[in-house]
């Protein structure tokens, strides 16, 4: 029997990294490989193109694109064309985004001025502005009031308000916006979009379809997680559940005192709170209620106002459906807004 002659020291070693080097040059071919092709968009995104299209509203989904964080966000320095006459109107209209995301007719500068104040609106269509122009909204009445009433600094207030956004996706944009923006106070209007039933997951699960940590920036890695991801269903779980609500505004209130800002808060009315059912609110209004009050954060409840405004047939309804409002309404919410906001601002006597 012939014995085996022993093999040299350290060749298992070389075999091994050489196996090493091999499999990661192999990962960084295949993932320059998957980065060349289209990213798939999320499921979230595709599901609120279908949903705009289904609606008719195939001119604005084409101005959003798919985004890993948000699920979707506005495209950079898109514009639509203005309406001819008032019979083409359409909802979105005009300016939808400057170069950095928000719906302004000009970009922010890099570096905060001395004597500038910022204030970041985060929210949805209503805080976006569905069906008026970007100067029509409660956001740009709130910077022209203080501009005028505060002589001594300048207001900027950027829209970051995005179409179909949840407080998750607020969150997310206070995360990746608010360290370089740096608002001096953050407002946040959300709970329509939240309790929508779009299948059987939560905003917060779809986000968790994705691979975590550092493997989040492989195109690679996404792509085999979402292969091994549960599939989305039909059920009528919300996108946010009331719950996840109220955690989501723990975490907004949290971060938003990192940044060393101040949060204030916006419960949006609804028609139906108007014209039906006037003591009725729904669960994500009484969390944002609760909430305001545990913390002592000033709160715009436009709930009893909007029913005090809205008087038919005397005048005109204030609202366009079932939850988007005029540009009458929009000035008059800036009013109730400013009010809450001096408080907060420079000089105030909030703590």
């Amino acid at each position: 029997m012939t014995d085996t002659p022993p093999r040299p020291p350290g060749s298992l070693g070389k075999r091994l990294a050489l196996s090493g080097i091999v499999l990661i040059t192999a990962l960084l071919l295949a993932e320059a490989f998957v980065r060349a092709l289209p990213e798939s968009p999320s499921i979230r995104f595709t599901q609120d193109t279908d949903e705009l299209r289904r609606l008719k509203l195939d001119r604005f989904a084409g101005v959003l694109i798919n985004d890993r964080e948000r699920f979707w966000r506005l495209v950079p320095g898109s514009t639509l064309p203005a309406p001819i006459t008032e019979t083409d109107r359409g909802p979105f209209f005009g300016v939808i985004a400057n170069r950095q995301g928000f719906r302004e007719d000009h970009e922010i500068a890099a570096v905060k001025p001395d004597n500038e104040v910022r204030l970041l609106f985060l929210g949805d269509s209503c805080t976006f502005g569905f069906g008026v122009a970007h100067d029509q909204t409660f956001v740009a009445h709130c910077e022209d009031r203080l501009n005028e009433q505060n002589p001594g600094h300048r207001f900027e207030c950027l829209n970051a308000g995005v179409p179909g956004y949840t407080l998750f996706q607020g969150c997310r944009v206070l995360d990746q916006e608010g360290p370089r923006v740096k608002p001096d106070v953050v407002v946040a209007c959300f709970g329509f979009n939240d309790r929508a039933a779009w299948d059987g997951l939560g905003d917060l699960e779809h986000a968790a379809l994705g691979p975590p940590g550092f493997l989040g920036n492989s195109h690679l890695a996404r792509r085999l997680w979402r292969t091994n991801a549960p599939l989305a269903g039909s059920g009528s779980r919300p996108r946010v559940t009331p719950a996840e609500y109220r955690q989501l505004l723990s975490r907004l209130h949290a971060r938003t005192r990192q940044l060393g800002s101040r949060l204030a808060l916006i419960a949006w009315c609804e028609r139906f709170q108007v014209e039906n059912s006037r003591d009725e609110r729904t669960p994500w209004q009484v969390e944002l209620y609760r909430f305001a009050r545990e913390h002592e954060l000033p709160l715009v409840d436009l709930v009893p106002a909007m029913q005090k405004w809205n008087r038919p047939p005397d005048q005109p309804s204030l609202f366009l459906d079932i939850i988007h409002v005029t540009p009458a309404a929009h000035s008059r919410i800036a009013g109730l807004a400013v009010e809450a906001l001096v408080p907060l601002l420079p000089g105030g006597d909030a703590r």
